[in-house]
C-alpha cells in the first residue's frame, strides 16, 4: 500500500489509488496509510486525505471510535480530524464521555483542531476532575486559538479547578508571548497551591516584565522548594537588583534545585550578583560556599 501512496504522490491518478484501497482491510489502512501522511504536510497531506474520505474508511474509523478498544479508540479520535464534517464532530463529541480518560481528551483536542470545541468548562464537566493531569491536556491548551485565550484565562483563575489543569493553562498563556495578563500572573504566583504559584512565577520568568519585581521577590520566601526556585529563576530574567541579598540567602536552602537556580539568578543580574557570588565563595566551608564556588567554576568552563 504504501507504494501505492507514493506513486499516488507523483501521478496523481485518484482511481488508481481508490482500485488499491478497496482490496485492502480498513484496519490496516489506518494503521499503515495513516503512518505513512505523518510524514507528509500541506497539500500533499490534504490530497491523500480526500481519497481516503471518499471511500469508506470514515464510516470504520467512526465505528471503531465507538466500539474499538482503547487504544483503537484514541487513534480514532486523532484520525478523525482528516474527516471534517458533521459525522466527524458528532462521534468526538460523543466520545467526550467515553469510559476513558485518554479517549476524552484526544477527542477535545481533535475538535479543537477542527474548530468544533465546546467552552472549556463544559468540556472539563466531561472529562472529569481525575483525568485532569494528562500531559495531553496541556497539548490541548497550547492550541487552542487566539480568540479563546480569554477562556484559558478564566481556567487559570478558577480556584476550584484543578491545580494541574490551572497550572498547564497558565503555562499555555505564557507560551502565547501576550502578557497583557501580568497582574492576573501575579495574583497567581500567590495562590495557595504550590502548583499554580510556580507556573506563575515560571510564567512570569518568561515574561521578563519588570512590574512584576515585587512579587517575585516575595515568593523568593514561599515555604515551598518548587516555588523559591522559579521564584529565583524568574529573579535572574527579569534582572532584580534587590533580589541580590535574598538569592545570597538561597545559595545555602535546604533544596539543591533551590541553591542552584539562585547561583545562576545572580549570575543573571550583573555586576552586584556576580560579587555576591564571589564573596560568598571566599567564605568558611558551607553549603553555601560550595554552592557559589561551583556556580563560578561553571562559568570559567564555559
Amino acid at each position: 500500500m504504501t507504494a501505492s501512496l507514493i506513486r499516488f504522490s507523483e501521478d496523481g491518478e485518484r482511481q488508481a489509488l481508490a482500485l488499491v484501497l478497496e482490496e485492502i482491510p480498513p484496519a490496516i489502512v489506518i494503521d499503515s496509510g495513516f503512518e505513512f501522511l505523518s510524514l507528509l504536510r500541506g497539500d500533499e497531506r490534504r490530497r491523500i486525505e480526500d481519497v481516503f474520505g471518499a471511500t469508506d474508511l470514515p464510516d470504520f474509523v467512526r465505528k471503531r471510535l465507538r466500539k474499538g478498544n482503547e487504544a483503537e479508540r484514541i487513534h480514532s479520535a486523532e484520525i478523525l480530524t482528516a474527516f471534517p464534517g458533521t459525522s466527524s464532530t458528532n462521534a468526538l463529541l460523543e466520545a467526550l464521555a467515553d469510559r476513558s480518560p485518554e479517549v476524552r481528551i484526544a477527542a477535545a483536542i481533535s475538535l479543537n483542531a477542527l474548530g468544533a470545541l465546546p467552552p472549556l468548562q463544559k468540556v472539563f464537566g466531561l472529562i472529569g476532575s481525575r483525568s485532569l493531569r494528562s500531559r495531553r491536556l496541556i497539548d490541548l491548551f497550547e492550541s487552542l486559538p487566539t480568540d479563546r485565550r480569554s477562556e484559558l484565562l478564566v481556567t487559570a483563575l478558577k480556584q476550584d479547578d484543578s491545580p494541574f489543569a490551572r497550572a498547564a493553562a497558565i503555562e499555555a498563556l505564557s507560551r502565547s508571548g501576550d502578557y497583557s495578563f501580568v497582574r492576573e500572573l501575579e495574583d497567581s504566583a500567590h495562590d495557595p497551591s504550590p502548583e499554580v504559584a510556580a507556573s506563575a512565577l515560571r510564567a512570569l520568568g518568561r515574561s521578563a516584565h519588570p512590574a512584576a519585581a515585587e512579587t517575585v521577590l516575595a515568593s523568593l520566601e514561599n515555604p515551598d522548594w518548587e516555588v523559591r526556585r522559579e521564584a529565583a529563576e524568574a529573579a535572574g530574567r527579569i534582572g532584580i537588583p534587590a533580589a541580590v541579598e535574598p538569592l545570597t540567602s538561597l545559595l545555602g536552602d535546604s533544596e539543591w534545585a533551590v541553591r542552584y537556580a539562585a547561583g545562576n539568578a545572580l549570575k543573571e543580574i550583573g555586576a552586584a550578583g556576580m560579587e555576591a557570588l564571589q564573596r560568598t565563595a571566599m567564605e568558611e566551608a558551607s553549603r553555601s560556599q560550595r554552592t557559589a564556588s561551583l556556580i563560578l567554576s561553571e562559568g570559567l568552563a564555559a
